[in-house]
């Protein structure tokens, strides 16, 4: 069985886990270790039983936890050299770094680590397959690149984000600065762009399309739903919202 969920997901904290048979990975954790565990629990994890954590990059919202979670549980880490910048890195003892243009074999995961435009290190997100299903993690990034879309195509699960709507953002209390950083080419993609993306590839196997990284200031689940029901997606992909709170439930194929 190939199974996923998110432990919660926005500007607060960011983490999902995605199992395939006995083995489960961590991607992030913008939770502190307390809050993570809880989370996990929430979904009949142990946290000794996660496997391995991929970070995707340093910012808080989803580096926050690693640290201290992996040093409790001993848990091996993989990031890019560039997130591993971070001064916290130091306090990870089981720490791998991964090259962003190769993939590598995890367990029974095959990861493909997919280079994105963000203001981060060195950012990444993540294509994760496991016998013939695969998943695509797609946060954090200010737009779409050829590159980015000719990796996450041919997928059984993605998780894209729709972080604000371009006009809410911009009529927002946010100061300039930093509305010009979240609408920017390294920033967050708007329901527009990700709508856009979604209409311009070819989803033959996709069976599940989850919303995530929702900015609570600067969107609204109606509009997301508006937007995707606009793309006319096939009637056969399950569409789910992630929120911060409780991110989302098992998704399973098998």
């Amino acid at each position: 069985m190939f199974s996923v969920t998110s432990l919660g997901s926005g500007s607060k904290g960011n983490a999902t886990v995605v199992r395939y048979d006995d083995e489960l990975v961590l991607i992030d954790s913008g939770f502190s270790c307390k809050a993570l565990e809880a989370r996990l629990k929430a979904r009949q994890i142990e946290p000794q039983d996660i496997c391995a954590i991929l970070v995707t990059h340093e910012h808080s919202d989803h580096f926050n936890g690693v640290p201290a979670f992996s040093r409790k549980y001993k848990t091996p880490v993989w990031m890019s050299c560039g997130t591993g910048m971070h001064p916290r890195v130091e306090k990870i003892s089981h720490l791998h770094y991964l090259n962003t243009h190769t993939s590598f074999q995890l367990g029974k995961f095959e990861i493909t680590p997919v280079a994105v435009p963000h203001d981060s290190r060195e950012a990444c997100q993540f294509i994760l397959q496991a016998a013939d299903w695969r998943v695509g993690i797609l946060t954090d990034l200010g737009h779409i690149t050829p590159y980015v879309s000719e990796q996450f195509s041919d997928l059984d699960i993605l998780l894209l984000e729709f972080n604000h709507d371009l006009d809410l953002l911009l009529q927002g209390a946010y100061p300039e600065k930093l509305k010009r950083r979240v609408a920017g080419p390294l920033g967050h993609l708007s329901n527009r762009q990700a709508c856009d993306f979604l209409a311009q590839q070819s989803w033959g196997k996709l069976k599940y399309l989850a919303a995530m990284h929702l900015s609570e200031e600067n969107n609204r689940r109606e509009l997301v739903e508006r937007g995707i029901k606009a793309v006319g997606l096939p009637s056969d992909i399950s569409t789910i919202i992630a929120d911060q709170e409780k991110g989302f439930d098992w998704i399973e194929l098998q």
